[in-house]
Parts: C-alpha cells; structure tokens; sequence
C-alpha cells in the first residue's frame, strides 16, 4: 500500500504564532498532526518535538519484527519523554503539552495512535468516520450522552484536555490498527479545523477534490472564513492499494 498525501498548516485569523505541526515522512510510512500548547513558544516548542521525535523513532524502528501499533506507541513514548524532559530542563517551558494524531502505514495495514483532541477521519465513498475519540472534558461529555453535539461547540471547557503529550512522565496513546481500501482518504486535523467545520463537509471536500493539497487548502480556507479562532492544521493521505 502506498499512501500519498499532502498538508497545510495557517495561524488562523486571532492567533499571533503557530503552535500547530504536521510531519509527512512516506520513506517511513507515518503521517501526523500536533497541536501544541503552553503559551509563549512553549506550544510551538512540544508540538515541532512530537513531530521531530517521532520521525526519529520511526526511522529507527525500521525493519523490527514488531507491530505497526507497536512502533507507533514506541514514537508516541519517545515524544511523550523529549517534551518531558526538555520541559523538566528548561523552566520556560514548564507545563508545555501537544495533542498528536499519526498513522503509520506498510504493506496492507495501517496503525492508528492519538493523544488529545486532534482527530483522525476515515472518508471512503464520500462517507466519513471519526477514527478518534477526542480525550477532553467535553469529549468525556459527550460519550456519556451527558450534552449535546450542539452544546459542545460552545462548551467553556471544550479546549480543556484530559491527556496530552509531554505533561506528565507517562501518557498511553490509544492505538488502532486497519486494513485500507483503494481511494481511503484519511483526514488528520487539530481542532481548529473540526471547531469550524462539521464532519460532513470535510467529506465533502475531500471526496469532491481530486488535488490532495486542493483538499487541504480549501479546508483551511473554510476555517478561517467562518472565523479562523484557533491555528489549522491539515494532513490528507490516500491510499492507493
């Protein structure tokens, strides 16, 4: 299987820096999002280190006999430790944290990790699916039916993480493993995109748009033309079997 994808990455129309990241590595087969936080450079700092790490830990795994859901939660380890320490180190970055959403594709399978509320969609004839579940006191909420889809856009809390890389020594990343189809599209995105745009018309998009970079351009777009709070991010990857 082979995955080709495309990203786009915008500061949005009420942030002054960038705090998001995306890694493409297709040598290795992994694909990501992070959005940092922490405020100053501390965000832009963990998410450039879950990306760069990573990378880095992928690259070294090449060739082990171990899973793809293995080697992705050995690089989801990895980052976790890097934004860790560096923040342990340095009192700058003290309290410095990343979401992170990856795939890790070879061979006929791909493996799925994410920590945080960047998301993951799976769109296949013109249908989409969250792949992730968003680990956040809203998205706590809203598994125990306890608001609604509604309420949750303007929840207070609706940023308020309840995992995240690099905050404490250990995280565990939820992990997922499928088989693609001819023409999957797998959509990862950091919630300034899906804070703006339903899933309906992420698929619509992508489904609608042949250019990958198209695909992710015009969701960026969209986002900020509805307001653009927050940085957006988008990696679109298809599966070509």
């Amino acid at each position: 299987m082979i995955l080709k994808a495309a990203a786009a990455t915008d500061v949005g129309m009420r942030r002054r820096g960038n705090e998001d990241r995306y890694a493409l590595a297709p040598e290795v087969g992994l694909y990501l999002v992070a959005d940092g936080m922490g405020g100053h450079t501390a965000g832009q700092v963990a998410s450039e280190l879950a990306a760069e790490s990573s990378v880095r830990a992928i690259e070294h795994l090449q060739g082990a006999t171990s899973s793809l859901s293995e080697r992705l939660r050995a690089a989801v380890t990895s980052a976790n430790r890097t934004i860790f320490q560096t923040a342990q180190q340095n009192p700058e970055y003290a309290g410095m944290g990343t979401t992170v959403v990856a795939i890790l594709a070879e061979g006929e399978r791909a493996a799925l990790a994410h920590v945080g509320d960047s998301r993951a969609y799976l769109v296949r004839g013109g249908r989409i699916r969250q792949l992730t579940d968003d680990h956040s006191i809203v998205g706590e909420l809203l598994r125990r039916n306890e608001i609604s889809e509604t309420a949750a856009k303007e929840h207070p809390h609706r940023h308020v993480l309840t995992r995240a890389l690099g905050v404490r020594e250990v995280v565990e990343p939820d992990l997922a493993e499928i088989t693609p189809q001819d023409g999957d599209q797998f959509v990862l995105c950091s919630d300034g995109l899906t804070g703006h745009v339903d899933d309906h018309e992420i698929a619509k998009v992508v489904s609608e748009l042949d250019d990958l970079q198209e695909s992710c351009d015009a969701l960026v777009d969209l986002a900020n033309h509805r307001g653009g709070e927050d940085n957006i991010t988008v990696v679109v990857a298809q599966a070509a079997v």
